[in-house]
């Protein structure tokens, strides 16, 4: 059966861990939202996780594009809407999520899912019930990344193990704990710069994951920066791996609260 609502409408509240000491949400907690919308969108079209799993497939993120665009404080109902603007040969999907709280907008992200087989999360095709139920709904267009200048600098090194209960329902970690990591490695070279990580305030980021990351496993995030955006923002480059290869390649543009641009760019020099 067809959904006729392919637009979906979910009031969601970010919890009190989703905020820093500044009272705002930290980045990956926004994408812990969108992940949030995807799935009650999934629900109300049909699929519910029971049914993925009954049916041994999954929808896994390869790539998923952010644009920060205003802090919102605790407690407040975000307005989240969600939508399939493509699906491809019942296999990749493209998920628009878009978040505001009343006229203002807080963010908006763009998911790029693949179907895969749930024993090996390798690539299938989806059911033709799937694909009716996914229909691709026209709304507006996919997020971008905003450009900037190139101005090549520093790189920088934090690992760490995966804990076992940072496990999600597919036993690896999930995607939003990837922008987590690039945060900490950001926030730790700051420290090391003098800087205030709570003063850090994402603008945008975009991950390409390239394998799933495993408890136990030793993670290594390598940063360095790549651009910067006037004397506003500084664009790093994030390249995360474990022993057994690539994990995820991750662009994140970052600024601080309150101005003085120059002083991250210049921790990154």
């Amino acid at each position: 059966m067809r959904v006729t609502n392919a637009v979906w409408h979910f009031p969601l509240t970010l919890p009190r861990s989703a905020f820093t000491s500044r009272e705002v949400p930290r980045a990956g907690d926004i994408w812990r939202l969108c992940q949030d919308a995807a799935t009650l969108a999934s629900i109300s079209s049909g699929w519910p996780p029971s049914r993925f799993r009954a049916e041994k497939v999954a929808f896994i993120v390869y790539k998923m594009t952010v644009l920060h665009e205003a802090e919102t404080p605790y407690g407040v109902a975000l307005d989240t809407q969600t939508w399939v603007s493509r699906f491809r040969r019942r296999t990749l999907s493209t998920r628009e999520v878009r978040v505001r709280t009343g006229e203002k907008r807080v963010a908006s992200a763009t998911q790029e899912w693949v179907h895969v087989d749930g024993d090996t999360l390798k690539p299938t095709q989806g059911s033709l019930e799937a694909e009716a139920a996914f229909a691709e709904t026209d709304v507006e267009p996919s997020v971008k990344m905003p450009s900037f200048e190139e101005l090549p600098g520093a790189e920088d090194e934090f690992a760490f193990d995966m804990w076992q209960t940072w496990s999600d329902p597919l036993a690896h970690a999930n995607h939003p704990a990837y922008i987590d990591w690039c945060d900490e490695a950001t926030s730790r070279h700051m420290l090391a710069a003098g800087l205030d990580p709570v003063q850090l305030r994402p603008v945008a980021e975009q991950v390409a994951f390239r394998s799933s990351v495993l408890p136990g496993e030793r993670v290594t995030v390598r940063t360095k920066r790549l651009g910067v955006i006037g004397t506003d923002a500084v664009v790093l480059k994030h390249h995360l791996e474990t022993d057994r290869g690539p994990a995820a390649d991750a662009t994140s543009v970052r600024a601080l609260a309150g101005g003085r641009g120059e002083a991250l760019i210049a921790a990154w020099g």
